[in-house]
């Protein structure tokens, strides 16, 4: 997903570079939230909501390994600008994504993608960034354009 929102958004193709586990050049699954249940003990009665929570596909980015080691312990409010650095879909987070790259903008324009910034990244937030992912991958995931692209 990463690099289909890049490449759509006129950039280069990173996936060769996205796909390297291990070592310090490789890259993981962050979570966006750290993992401190009691960051979040205003949405979460339970240690194990929030943990299953956390999970989700909404909550994660792929990021370089050393840029989660340093840091993926902060809250996000914290991290937030950092992540400006990092992949095109770890910048959607924030506003700054959106202001001087038309290429990112007219893809969130043409695909109808419902791309936001998060000042805060919150059980609602989460919930959005799920369903952002799950509009994306149906995209890609299209049985008719793979088909298209197929016989092409």
């Amino acid at each position: 997903m990463t690099d289909y929102v890049e490449t759509r958004s006129g950039r280069p193709s990173r996936y060769h570079e996205y796909i390297r586990r291990g070592g310090k050049d490789g890259y993981e699954v962050e979570h966006i939230w750290a993992n401190h249940p009691e960051r979040h003990a205003d949405e979460f009665d339970h240690h194990q909501d929030f943990m299953e929570y956390r999970n989700r596909i909404g909550g994660l980015l792929l990021l370089p390994k050393q840029f989660n080691a340093s840091y993926g312990d902060l809250p996000y409010e914290e991290k937030r600008d950092h992540y400006l650095k990092q992949n095109l879909l770890a910048q959607s987070l924030n506003e700054a994504a959106y202001e001087r790259d038309p290429g990112f903008c007219r893809f969130v324009e043409k695909t109808g993608l419902p791309f936001c910034s998060h000042a805060k990244f919150k059980k609602e937030d989460l919930d959005a960034r799920q369903s952002l992912y799950c509009l994306l991958a149906e995209q890609i995931w299209d049985p008719k354009l793979l088909m298209a692209e197929v016989t092409q």
